[in-house]
């Protein structure tokens, strides 16, 4: 979410995640962002998460948020 820019943030410098992207041919297995992922644990390397709704119209697919 600090990736995205916004009008009412135009001072602060944009974020990003380090690393390359992941080839989409053969992508790693589980969470596609594992590799990168500052917070990845074992099992973000075996499982996809799923998509879950955090408030109206607020996703995220990630095992911290009940997966």
């Amino acid at each position: 979410m600090a990736a995205i820019p916004r009008p009412d943030r135009a001072s602060i410098k944009l974020e990003s995640i380090a690393g390359s992207v992941p080839d989409l041919i053969f992508p790693p297995s589980g969470c596609r962002f594992h590799p990168r992922c500052p917070k990845a644990f074992d099992r973000c390397t075996q499982v996809k998460p799923p998509m879950v709704e955090t408030k109206k119209g607020h996703e995220v697919a990630c095992l911290l948020y009940g997966g």
